[in-house]
């Protein structure tokens, strides 16, 4: 009797304690809970939520933020469902931010993440006359992959269809032909490019190399001559201004003489009187040295001594003796 009462009362403390740890347990969830403070949201879902379990996981950027309390179709609109995220107090939705459903690794579990938005975008509002602010929703990446999916198998069996019906029998034989032609071909220019034909066409190659020098000297010497005609055409065009202008000065001098002749303005008679008399004395003393020089060379000619010695008696004039 007495170890079965000390089995009773081991087993009633065992107890005891594990409802004491139980109820330790929820009074510190229950603390904790109460300590953080959180705020709800909608968002609306076009497309199906299959793999979001309740409780979801809400991240923003991969850290996790939040939980999902609530999956249910929008009673005014039965093709969304309504998604009720619950977000701390502290994190801040802002206009531009979006909700979007991914998948986590390859599990095929889904989760709900919160992107974009501004640093300095407004906090996000609930609508008029609702108390829970609505988070705008994009497509996920595999709804989008399972909307162009069908156009994208129609327009691959399209090709194949057409891949199928280009490569026929005689499409196939046409390229056995081409390619044996082309062999045959390949065969044939082995043949022509011996050493020989080899040796000339590195002969060509060369006489063409240097044919490029010099026609790039011959297009230098070009760009010098092209440049010294247009020097000479600038310096020529200057000459003949210049000469043009000199022309238009003694044009302009001469009529202006001749105005002012006309005009009565100038005397011309008096004004060459002095200069033809300095011409006639002039004319008179170089007639005076031609006779001198004539005598000069007579003298010359008779007797080229006498000239330098004076030996010879001069003639005498007219009405002298000897």
């Amino acid at each position: 009797m007495e170890s079965k009462a000390h089995y009773t009362i081991v087993g009633l403390f065992v107890l005891v304690l594990g409802a004491g740890a139980v109820f330790f347990a929820l009074w510190m969830g229950k603390l904790s809970q109460a300590k953080v403070k959180h705020k709800l949201y909608y968002t609306y879902m076009h497309e199906s939520v299959s793999g979001l379990p309740k409780d979801g996981d809400v991240k923003y950027m991969g850290v996790d933020i939040g939980k999902v309390t609530d999956i249910y179709i929008d009673p005014a609109n039965p093709t969304y469902v309504r998604l009720t995220l619950q977000l701390p107090a502290s994190f801040v939705v802002r206009r531009g931010m979006y909700a979007e459903l991914r998948l986590t690794g390859i599990t095929g579990i889904t989760y709900v993440e919160i992107s974009g938005g501004h640093p300095g975008a407004p906090a996000l509002k609930p609508p008029p006359g609702k108390k829970i602010p609505i988070i705008p929703s994009k497509p996920s990446a595999l709804s989008k992959l399972g909307e162009t999916l069908p156009e994208v198998t129609v327009n691959v069996a399209e090709a194949f269809d057409r891949i199928n019906r280009l490569l026929d029998k005689k499409t196939i034989d046409n390229l056995h032909k081409t390619v044996a032609n082309l062999q045959s071909a390949s065969e044939k220019l082995d043949g022509m490019l011996d050493r020989r034909n080899a040796e000339n066409l590195a002969v060509i190659l060369a006489n063409l190399a240097e044919a490029s020098k010099r026609l790039d000297r011959l297009y230098r010497a070009g760009d010098a001559v092209a440049l010294a005609a247009d020097e000479i055409r600038t310096d020529g065009n200057a000459t003949l201004l210049a000469i043009r202008e000199s022309a238009d000065a003694v044009k302009k001098l001469s009529d202006d003489l001749a105005r002012r002749v006309e005009a009565g303005e100038w005397d011309i008679r008096a004004l060459l009187a002095p200069t033809l008399a300095k011409t006639d004395r002039l004319l008179r003393q170089t007639q005076s040295l031609v006779y001198d020089l004539q005598e000069d060379a007579q003298m010359l000619k008779n007797s080229p001594r006498d000239l330098l010695f004076k030996e010879a008696e001069p003639l005498p004039g007219p009405g002298e003796k000897r």
